[in-house]
């Protein structure tokens, strides 16, 4: 590993200011990270880990621990039939990519990231107002008036980022139009079996259950904003299970198990890509740079090749500032195709009218699954085959 001796300030203790830290001290920068939440309590919600995302891990050191906190992803694509539409066969995944699909829960993933690095790394309770990008630093301003400089700051503050504000400014996040419940309850004593394990495309909306380890379960579902805000039902339990429980007897009985309290609801957003994110000191990572909807499964992944990428492109560049231009031009193009793909396939899976759905589902099992695996490679990378 390189030894460099750099300083550098990230903002944001998600799994992509986690994974920057890390990726940056494995190649000798000493980090600090600025957390606004003062908790290490991560939200209750579930992320599948493409083959692309555990390879990042493998080079971050910590793969091993994430397989003991994992599982593999069960089941593909079904339609209310419960018929497959596309499957997922962990065997080809392996066998072309080097790796399985695995599940986990987003708290582990964190927990782990943050476990690996230098004690004193993140610095919680802090929340940044203000950047600065400068140079040879820059400098962001905390709410306590303190301020902080660094020859790199690293952008991982999310979709709102404070950081991408004072950077690349540029339009406000756009809606999707759509909102998504999301929880994890307790994987029934019995039945678990007959679960449909992986996501049911309906009428304009999806629903998805996985496995996670701890003998738990992630699910999730999607419905228009309209349809949200003029529910008059009590609870997001009693909306989730009023618009999904009809679906599947098995749907129906995870989402009854699901404690009243467990059950999440947030509107989804992404951003139109940008051609820069980087300016002479600092950069983004994750949501601040390319935010996108949860359609191919790659948020967490490209945070994760992000921070990857970022720590390699310091590495081989004598300043910070190529550095930066590197990491630009290898990172941008790659997700801002993903973001343009992820709303896409967000728009397919959603369709509405009966006749479409149908066209849709009779194309996507005609496609042989090789070509459906080849179709992969431009999001999972080059295949290991």
């Amino acid at each position: 590993m390189a030894t460099s001796g750099r300083s550098a300030i990230i903002v944001g203790a998600g799994i992509g200011g986690l994974a920057t830290a890390l990726a940056l001290q494995n190649t000798g920068w000493k980090v600090h990270i600025i957390e606004r939440s003062g908790s290490t309590a991560g939200p209750g919600t579930g992320l599948s880990l493409l083959p692309n995302g555990t390879a990042a891990l493998e080079r971050l050191g910590v793969l091993r621990e994430f397989e003991r906190v994992s599982v593999p992803v069960h089941g593909g694509t079904l339609d209310l039939d419960g018929r497959p539409i596309m499957a997922w066969d962990q065997e080809e995944v392996s066998s072309r990519y080097g790796r399985p699909i695995r599940t986990v829960h987003r708290a582990d993933l964190m927990s782990l990231l943050a476990g690996a690095l230098a004690v004193n790394t993140v610095h919680r309770g802090l929340p940044v107002v203000r950047f600065e990008p400068g140079a040879p630093t820059s400098t962001v301003t905390l709410e306590n008036g303190g301020q902080q400089s660094a020859e790199l700051v690293v952008g991982a503050d999310g979709l709102h980022s404070v950081v991408r504000k004072g950077l690349i400014g540029g339009p406000a996040p756009r809606s999707s139009g759509i909102t998504a419940f999301r929880a994890i309850c307790p994987s029934p004593d019995q039945g678990a079996g007959n679960l449909p394990w992986g996501e049911t495309w309906g009428p304009g909306a999806v629903f998805g259950i996985t496995p996670l380890s701890g003998n738990r379960i992630y699910w999730y579902g999607t419905i228009s904003n309209e349809e949200f805000r003029t529910s008059s039902l009590p609870t997001l339990k009693a909306m989730a299970l009023d618009r999904f429980g009809h679906w599947n007897q098995g749907i129906a009985q995870v989402i009854r198990q699901t404690p009243e309290e467990a059950v999440m609801a947030h509107e989804l957003f992404d951003r139109k890509p940008e051609p820069v994110w980087s300016g002479r000191s600092a950069t983004l990572v994750g949501d601040a740079a390319h935010p996108m909807l949860p359609f191919l499964g790659q948020g967490a992944c490209q945070a994760l090749e992000d921070a990857v990428a970022l720590a390699d492109a310091l590495a081989a560049h004598g300043s910070v500032r190529e550095g930066l231009l590197a990491y630009d031009a290898e990172r941008v193009p790659r997700t801002s195709r993903i973001v343009n793909r992820s709303r896409t396939m967000g728009r397919l899976a959603q369709l509405e009218r009966p006749g479409l759905r149908k066209m849709r589902d009779t194309v996507l099992r005609l496609i042989p699954r090789q070509l459906r695996l080849k179709q992969l490679d431009s999001v999972l990378g080059p295949s290991a085959s």
